[in-house]
């Protein structure tokens, strides 16, 4: 296992440090449009750019990886997630909503990254480790999920009194997540590494034909990823808009991310063992109780459950299908890894973009009753073709 974990420590730090970043962003994002913009509308626009950014990311990604190598599409995007940290650093010192969405937009960019990371170190390692260097990548981004919000609230006050904001430390925080990131890719990636060649792609199997099974495996991905973005999401909005502070903010998205992450190694292991069908249906068993307990949302216990719950549910799930994923992607010499991520984003795109509206229209709880139903879809989905799609 040493000797496995040699090929992908660099790349595990990578997506600790960048976690750190854009988890501390999208934290303060939806809070943000609220200080340089008066139409409540608009506060889902940013991180809904944020995700836009993210399809164009794997996009530049792919083209990358395959004409140059990994190392370098790693890199690129990371840098380029820095920059997007400068952009909103700098809307929330001028007050711009226009600066505030470009940001975001390349902050999303430089998410693309980190979500790759995960398959680039399963296609480092020997097979029966695959789902654990998977889970492993994941796994790191928990420092993302303890350190990214609680930095936020923990420096908030003494950078609003030096710039006029409580939220514009989380964009400086941003920026160097990601560019420390790119600095352990680019400076600690072997001379003889598989990440420094191109990607090895199937001419015949990279067009835009997917098929059945490809399609089902995407499917899940997405609706699981959407049912989560739909609640957390929300609840910084509900949880201001209730009188409580961004501190309480913090507190929550870290409970959230902490079961979205912290269990990742464990995960992978047992993927590796007995196989993700029953890793995923029990996902989606804890992704519906999630959505239930946020009907009491008015007390803070249930609300620290649910979305602690959310993020457990969804990394089941997250764990499981991707490591299908990175299998059929290594086995027929495939992209499936980065088109299906393309099509979460599109996913993330649509609950973000609608966020405002729906928000002020049917409220949190109406968007909890939403993610329901769209739980309740994934688990009848996971059980009725567990057994042709997982192993």
């Amino acid at each position: 296992m040493s000797s496995e974990f040699k090929k992908i420590y660099n790349l595990l730090f990578s997506v600790g440090f960048s976690s750190i970043g854009y988890i501390a962003a999208v934290t303060v994002t939806a809070l943000a449009v609220r200080e340089v913009a008066t139409n409540p509308y608009l506060v889902g626009i940013p991180n809904a750019l944020g995700v836009g950014g993210a399809y164009i990311g794997t996009k530049i990604f792919e083209h990358l990886q395959n004409k140059y190598s990994r190392m370098s599409a790693l890199t690129y995007t990371f840098f380029t997630g820095a920059l997007g940290g400068i952009v909103c650093f700098v809307s929330l010192l001028i007050n711009s909503f226009f600066l505030l969405i470009v940001g975001a937009f390349i902050l999303g960019i430089g998410q693309s990254a980190t979500l790759q990371t995960r398959y680039a170190s399963s296609f480092l390692v020997k097979e029966n480790f695959r789902a654990t260097a998977l889970s492993l990548a994941v796994w790191f981004s928990v420092f993302g999920s303890v350190f990214g919000p609680r930095l936020v609230g923990s420096y908030s006050s003494t950078f609003e009194r030096m710039f006029g904001s409580e939220l514009i430390v989380a964009y400086l925080i941003a920026t160097i997540g990601f560019l420390l990131a790119g600095l352990f890719v680019l400076g600690l990636t072997k001379k003889g590494s598989a990440l420094r060649q191109p990607a090895a792609s199937n001419n015949e199997n990279t067009d835009n034909q997917l098929d059945k099974t490809a399609k089902q495996l995407t499917s899940l991905l997405v609706i699981n990823h959407f049912v989560m973005v739909v609640i957390m999401a929300s609840t910084p909005l509900y949880i201001q808009d209730i009188g409580e502070t961004i501190q309480v903010v913090g507190t929550i998205i870290s409970y959230h991310t902490l079961g979205m992450f912290v269990f990742s190694p464990v995960l992978g292991g047992i993927v590796d063992k007995i196989g993700s069908k029953k890793i995923s249906i029990s996902g989606g068993v804890i992704l519906l109780a999630s959505c239930i307990f946020a009907l009491n949302s008015k007390d803070m216990f249930f609300l620290h459950l649910s979305l602690f719950l959310l993020g457990l549910g969804w990394n089941f799930n997250y764990v499981a299908i991707s490591s299908e994923i990175s299998k059929y992607s290594i086995a027929k010499k495939t992209n499936l890894n980065i088109r299906s991520d393309s099509f979460v984003f599109i996913g993330s795109l649509i609950a973000q973009s609608s966020l405002g509206l729906t928000y002020t229209f049917i409220g949190f709880k109406g968007l909890v009753t939403f993610g329901i139903s769209c739980a309740v879809i994934l688990l009848i989905s996971l059980i009725r073709n567990s057994s042709k799609l997982l192993t």
